[in-house]
């Protein structure tokens, strides 16, 4: 296994250095990732979702704040690094093969690296191509000299460009130029993995196509393992393996290429593919309502659900969501069974006091309006002798990756139980 993650968490603090109180940004939150040797995993997801922290991570360019990341195991020591329960044992496996700690750590900076997003501004621009190909093998010292000229001029005609372009500076280049210096400098150590960061998204349609010929010729010729970060699942059904969705900092779902394209589980990948035009049939597009969630404060349970279309009781709403919809509810359409203003005062995460209506008449309309997802979660509805109406919302769970029958995993409650 080339990469193997566990946990993996990457909390950001946000705030000037005098703010009293700052904020956590929760970037990436208990992934779990294997990529193997010669294998393209895809990691798709709306921006924001933290992809790009977790590829900076996986190439050693951001620590974690918890977790681990193991590089170059064997497939039977990583089996026993998952089963054991001798802690002497995974302490051992772990000072040889972390990324950051481990012995392999030295090693692990030749054979790894990443292709950035902008090929703009991924390139000095006060360097030669030549100059900045050779960097990595300089630093590593993989090659030097006349050996590193050499190995430059194959690495342009490898991706694609002419021999001469080695004395040229990133300026005099187009932008799928550009790109194509940027992959030579990530593949010129001969690494074994490869992050490469939306690698078409600044390109134009043309180049785009181009570049990925490029990446798909190069996973073929130099069996390298490859991470392809990419909002596009187009792409990632084009290049990748595997695909690991991501949302709000979690993986939700992950699969081999055809059974994500084909038959996806979790609603968030659903609504990614139903964007993905099809030849011969007729699109039937699912539009989420609002953005994806803030990554200082998360929704409770699954992050999705204030999204999703197939949100229910147990999906970890909270009284002040319930509150809400349930405010603008009687407002726009029930006012005329209201007995005064409407106030709702939250008492916690589960409960709330509503006055200005009845129990029996705020039983009707929850009842009624069945198509609002977070009125499945309420649990009961009580006058509670003083005027006001008591309202007590189910307990709600946060969802684990399920395993699926056909091996893929899904982080959702509506597959619990159900592999």
């Amino acid at each position: 296994m080339i990469i193997a993650g566990y946990d993996i968490t990457k909390h950001f603090v946000s705030g000037g250095m005098f703010e009293r109180n700052k904020a956590v940004v929760k970037a990436v939150q208990d992934v779990y990732i294997k990529i193997k040797e010669e294998e393209v995993i895809a990691l798709v997801g709306e921006s924001g979702s933290g992809k790009t922290t977790l590829g900076r991570m996986l190439v050693g360019l951001e620590s974690p704040t918890g977790g681990k990341i193991l590089f170059n195991v064997e497939d039977k020591v990583l089996e026993e690094y998952e089963t054991t329960d001798n802690q002497s044992r995974k302490a051992e496996i772990e000072s040889i093969h972390d990324i950051f700690k481990g012995k392999i750590a030295k090693e692990f900076r030749r054979h790894v690296n990443m292709v950035f997003q902008d090929p703009y501004a991924s390139l000095d621009p006060r360097m030669k191509v030549i100059d900045i190909i050779k960097e990595p093998m300089i630093s590593t010292g993989y090659l030097r000299g006349e050996e590193a000229n050499k190995r430059v001029r194959e690495l342009l005609e490898a991706v694609g460009l002419p021999k001469s372009f080695a004395d040229r500076y990133p300026h005099e280049l187009s932008g799928g130029q550009r790109q194509r210096v940027a992959v030579a400098r990530a593949i010129s150590t001969d690494p074994k993995f490869v992050v490469l960061d939306e690698p078409t998204s600044a390109l134009d349609v043309s180049t785009q196509a181009q570049i990925l010929n490029l990446l798909r010729k190069l996973k073929r010729e130099l069996k390298i393992s490859m991470l392809l970060i990419t909002h596009n699942i187009a792409v990632a059904s084009y290049l990748s393996d595997r695909i690991y969705v991501m949302y709000a900092g979690h993986i939700v779902e992950t699969g081999t290429k055809e059974q994500i394209m084909k038959t996806p589980k979790h609603p968030y990948t659903v609504s990614l593919l139903s964007a993905v035009p099809k030849v011969g049939s007729k699109m039937n597009r699912i539009v989420l309502r609002g953005e994806p969630p803030n990554l200082v404060d998360l929704p409770k349970g699954c992050n999705f659900h204030p999204r999703c279309p197939y949100a229910f009781g147990d999906c970890g709403w909270t009284a002040e969501e319930v509150a809400i919809d349930l405010k603008y509810l009687i407002e726009s359409k029930y006012y005329d069974l209201t007995e005064g203003e409407i106030v709702i005062d939250v008492l916690s995460d589960k409960e709330m006091k509503v006055r200005g209506i009845s129990d029996e008449k705020l039983k009707m309309i929850t009842s009624k309006e069945n198509e609002i997802k977070s009125f499945s979660s309420i649990k009961s509805i009580s006058a509670d002798g003083s005027g006001d109406v008591h309202v007590v919302l189910r307990d709600y769970e946060e969802p684990k990756l399920y395993n699926m029958s056909d091996g893929r995993l899904v982080k959702c409650l509506l597959f619990k139980g159900k592999n």
